[in-house]
């Protein structure tokens, strides 16, 4: 009885998802001829915050620094969507807490003092956030089934517990944040922000397809947990209509996403060391994918 209603539930969320990808395809193409807009009114988040919290244990209490600071701007002029990070070093001047990290904003001011640090340095006006801890990143990522990485060069991090050789692999949870969160490389935190944005954009081109919808959307199946795993191991301020519009933007987007980080430069300041950013050089910097 469970497989035939399983099935039955998986074939009815076919038709759904049919129908609705034909009214996107629809939507898309009238939204692009009339407004400019290559999605039109269908999903008005552009920027979407996601933090890597560097909590490590399983207490779910979200404090800690912020171990990433990505956004994802969806373009809305049919170029390519881009992945802009923000490195963790970056030295900021938080409302009454003097310079610091801006991975401290977190800790200081939570969500809306890190939305503040990114749109005064950025301009970018952020719509959505989620904080995603090491053990919520962890199970995502198994109830996917994983994502294929290619390694290009030897990484050995008893730290973040990276040891691959170059190669392909199939890498769970575990391996994964492993590898997002290794920094033995000659760029250290810099080659880091490039291992995630590369994991961040894999996740999308290999899993941003209707086969993995169906899978989600269909209760009976392990897949399905990914919103439980939300519910349960993030904070953040999304919807269910924010999640599966986004899913569905992707599914039609350019999936080689681009990937910037802000342009930095580093310095040691009363021994702390830092990596400064201009504003001004931040911002036209972006302006050209910020569309």
């Amino acid at each position: 009885m469970n497989r035939v209603r399983g099935c039955f539930i998986t074939i009815i969320s076919i038709i759904v998802l049919s129908c609705f990808a034909l009214f996107c395809v629809y939507f898309l193409n009238t939204g692009s001829r009339s407004s400019g807009s290559s999605f039109g009114g269908l999903f008005s988040s552009r920027d979407l915050l996601f933090l890597g919290l560097d909590e490590r244990t399983d207490s779910n209490e979200f404090v800690g620094r912020t171990d990433s600071i990505i956004v994802l701007h969806i373009s809305d002029s049919g170029e390519k969507n881009t992945l802009i990070s923000i490195p963790r070093d970056t030295r900021v001047h938080l409302k009454d807490k003097g310079w610091n990290k801006i991975n401290a904003a977190y800790v200081f001011g939570g969500i809306d003092m890190t939305k503040l640090e990114i749109g005064q340095l950025t301009g970018i006006e952020i719509n959505k956030t989620i904080v995603l801890n090491f053990n919520g990143f962890k199970r995502v990522i198994d109830i996917l089934g994983g994502v294929r990485i290619i390694v290009e060069e030897p990484l050995h991090d008893p730290l973040s517990g990276a040891y691959f050789e170059p190669g392909e692999y199939l890498m769970d949870g575990e391996q994964s944040l492993s590898f997002a969160r290794c920094r033995s490389t000659a760029g250290a935190d810099l080659d880091r922000i490039d291992r995630q944005q590369h994991l961040f954009n894999e996740l999308i081109k290999q899993k941003a397809n209707i086969s993995t919808m169906v899978q989600v959307l269909n209760p009976l199946n392990d897949a399905s947990d990914i919103f439980l795993v939300i519910r349960e191991e993030t904070i953040s301020d999304f919807t269910i209509w924010d999640f599966c519009s986004i899913g569905f933007v992707l599914l039609f987007s350019n999936k080689d996403i681009e990937r910037i980080t802000i342009p930095t430069r580093g310095a040691t300041i009363d021994g702390v060391s830092y990596l400064l950013a201009d504003e001004e050089e931040v911002k036209e910097f972006l302006s050209d994918y910020l569309k």
